[in-house]
């Protein structure tokens, strides 16, 4: 008898966290769209960044930049992580190094490559230099 006393325990726990608009028929429905609508706008934030990473690609000016710091964001795609990079940047545009903070996924074989005090060749956007890839 325990057993099923927990379970309803749980159940009821679930219910008292489970905010009032996704609950019954009608919030089962309106949580499924929202988790939809969310999982489109990730995918359409995925596609606009590698098509910025095409265009500095082909169009961006080759600089380096010295890593002084990494953060995992906790997000993965296809298994490898979305990092977070503290970078010091030199651009032929720029005349003096500067910061930047930029986010973007690596392969995960390349994670023990990219470590504080490294030194790697980025793309910077000629028009906005706080705008690189990595590569």
């Amino acid at each position: 008898m325990g057993f099923f006393k927990d379970m309803r325990n749980l159940q009821k726990q679930a219910e008292a966290m489970t905010p009032p608009e996704y609950r019954g028929m009608g919030g089962s429905m309106r949580q499924m769209r929202d988790g939809v609508a969310m999982a489109n706008q990730t995918l359409s934030d995925l596609n606009s960044g590698q098509m910025q990473a095409q265009t500095l690609m082909a169009t961006g000016v080759v600089g380096q930049a010295t890593i002084g710091g990494i953060r995992d964001t906790g997000m993965t795609v296809n298994e490898n992580p979305v990092v977070e990079l503290d970078l010091q940047v030199t651009s032929p545009n720029v005349p003096n190094p500067y910061p930047v903070t930029h986010r973007q996924m690596i392969n995960r074989l390349q994670v023990p490559q990219l470590q504080p005090g490294t030194t790697v060749q980025v793309r910077v956007d000629p028009m906005n230099p706080q705008s690189l890839i990595l590569g």
